[in-house]
C-alpha cells in the first residue's frame, strides 16, 4: 500500500507505510488482507504520526479482538542511509519489560517455585550486602513487582549518577550488575514503610529478578524463555535479550537527554555507522532489557490478558494486587504486578506499559472493555508524547468498532 505523502518526506529522505495482518494460529505465508476498518485506523494513525510528531519513524501494531495482528510503519529506521522502518525493525523496548519479567515470576510462582508473599531475606542468607537494603526484612516479591518497597529509582540516585558519568567518560565498563546496581541503595532510608506506598524503580524489578535466578539457579533469560517467550509463539523471532550492544535489526535511535546525558554520551545517535550501541544495554536488566517490535508487544499482551501466558488466575492478581498511581477527573492510575491498570472516559478499563531507553520509546496497553491490544514505538525519546500516542491508535481503533 502506498503511503500517502508527507510534509516532512524532504527532511526524512522518504517514508513508507506498510499494513499486514495475520491470525495467530496461521503460518507466516498466510497472511490475511488488512483492507478493514482496524487496518485503515492504524494505517492512518503511523501516517498522521509520523507528519504531526518529531520523529524520524514509527512502528505500530494492534492485536484484534478475533485474533489478527495488523501492523504499520512510517518513517525511517535510519535518516542516515534512509533505511525505512519495517515491521520486523526492532525497538528498544525500555520499561515493558517490566510487564514480561513479573509474568515469569507468576509463572514460576504457580508452579510452587516462587511464593510472592513470603520474605526473601532467607534467599540472601548467603549475601551479607542484603541486609542494608532498605525495608531488607520485609522484603517480598509481590511488594517488588508492585514497587511498593520503597527503593528510590537510580537516575534519582546521586551515587549512581556520579559514578555512572565518570565511568562513561573515562571508557570504563557501564553494564553494571543488579548487584552493583543495588548497591547504590544500600544503608539508604525507605521511601515509604513496605508495601504502604507506590515509588517507581527499576531495582526492585533488579532485586526480583536475581531473586528468581538464586532460586532456580537459572539465568533471567532462560527463565523468560521457558516460562513466557515460549508461550507466546514469537513467529517472526521480533524478541531479543537486550544485553549486548549488537542487536541484531535495531532501528537507529535518538535522544536528547541533559547535559550530564551529553557528557556521558547518551545524546544525539545512540547507535554508530554499524548499528550497535554505543552503549552496553544490560544494565537494564528485568526493568527492561528487551529489543523487540509492535507487533510481539500487542501479541504479549493480548495471549497475557487472555490467559495464554500465565493462568486466568495469574493473570487476575496482576491487576488486583494494585499501589494507587494518580487519580484525577480524567483517569484513575494504579501498579499492579508489572502492569499500570487504568479507568479512563472514552476506554474504559485497561492495562499497559510504557517505556523509555535513550534514543527509544514504547508503548503497549490491552482494553479489556475492548478486547484489543496496541503498541506503538518511536526511535526517538523527545518530541512524541508517548502516552498519548497510544490513546490516539487505541481511539482509532475504537472508533472504527462503532
Amino acid at each position: 500500500m502506498t503511503a500517502p505523502r508527507i510534509s516532512r518526506r524532504k527532511l526524512l529522505g522518504g517514508a513508507g507505510l506498510a499494513l499486514a495482518a495475520l491470525p495467530f494460529g496461521t503460518p507466516l505465508g498466510r497472511l490475511l488482507a488488512a483492507e478493514s476498518k482496524t487496518g485503515s485506523a492504524v494505517g492512518d494513525f503511523a501516517t498522521t504520526t509520523l507528519a504531526t510528531r518529531m520523529t524520524p519513524g514509527v512502528s505500530a501494531a494492534v492485536a484484534t479482538a478475533d485474533a489478527r495482528i495488523v501492523t504499520a510503519v512510517a518513517g525511517l529506521a535510519d535518516p542516515q542511509v534512509g533505511l525505512a522502518m519495517t515491521n520486523a525493525t526492532r525497538l528498544m523496548g525500555g520499561s515493558t519489560g517490566k510487564t514480561f519479567c513479573a509474568a515469569t515470576l507468576l509463572s514460576l510462582a504457580e508452579d510452587g517455585i516462587l511464593d510472592l508473599d513470603a520474605p526473601i531475606a532467607p534467599v540472601f542468607g548467603d549475601e551479607s550486602w542484603f541486609a542494608r537494603l532498605p525495608n531488607a526484612k520485609a522484603l517480598t516479591l509481590r511488594m517488588l513487582l508492585m514497587h511498593g518497597a520503597g527503593f528510590p529509582q537510580f537516575l534519582d540516585i546521586g551515587a549512581f549518577m556520579r559514578s555512572y558519568m565518570w565511568d562513561a567518560v573515562a571508557g570504563e565498563d557501564i553494564a553494571y550488575s543488579p548487584r552493583k546496581m543495588l548497591s547504590f541503595i544500600l544503608d539508604a532510608a525507605p521511601l515509604n514503610e513496605p508495601g504502604a506506598a507506590h515509588a517507581y524503580s527499576d531495582l526492585h524489578y533488579h532485586l526480583a529478578g536475581i531473586t528468581a535466578e538464586k532460586v532456580t539457579g537459572k539465568p533471567y533469560y532462560t527463565l523468560l524463555q521457558e516460562r513466557v517467550l515460549a508461550k507466546l509463539g514469537d513467529p517472526h523471532g521480533d524478541v531479543l535479550p537486550a544485553n549486548t550492544r549488537t542487536i541484531p535489526g535495531l532501528a537507529a535511535g535518538f535522544a536528547r537527554g541533559d547535559v550530564i546525558a551529553a557528557m556521558a554520551g547518551m545524546t544525539g545517535r545512540v547507535t554508530d555507522d554499524a548499528g550497535v550501541l554505543r552503549h552496553d544495554p544490560s544494565l537494564e536488566y528485568t526493568g527492561g532489557g528487551l529489543a523487540l517490535t509492535p507487533r510481539a508487544l500487542a501479541r504479549f499482551y493480548w495471549k497475557l490478558a487472555r490467559g495464554e501466558i500465565i493462568s486466568p488466575a495469574s493473570f487476575a492478581q496482576m491487576t488486583a494486587s494494585t499501589l494507587p498511581v494518580v487519580k484525577t477527573a480524567e483517569v484513575t492510575s494504579v501498579y499492579g504486578l508489572g502492569v499500570f491498570v487504568n479507568e479512563r472516559a472514552g476506554f474504559g478499563r485497561y492495562i499497559s506499559h510504557s517505556g523509555f531507553f535513550p534514543g527509544y520509546t514504547s508503548n503497549v496497553g490491552y482494553f479489556l472493555d475492548h478486547g484489543f491490544a496496541a503498541a506503538v514505538q518511536f526511535n526517538t525519546d523527545h518530541g512524541p508524547d508517548i502516552n498519548q500516542a497510544l490513546r490516539d491508535l487505541a481511539s482509532s481503533v475504537i472508533a472504527g468498532k462503532a
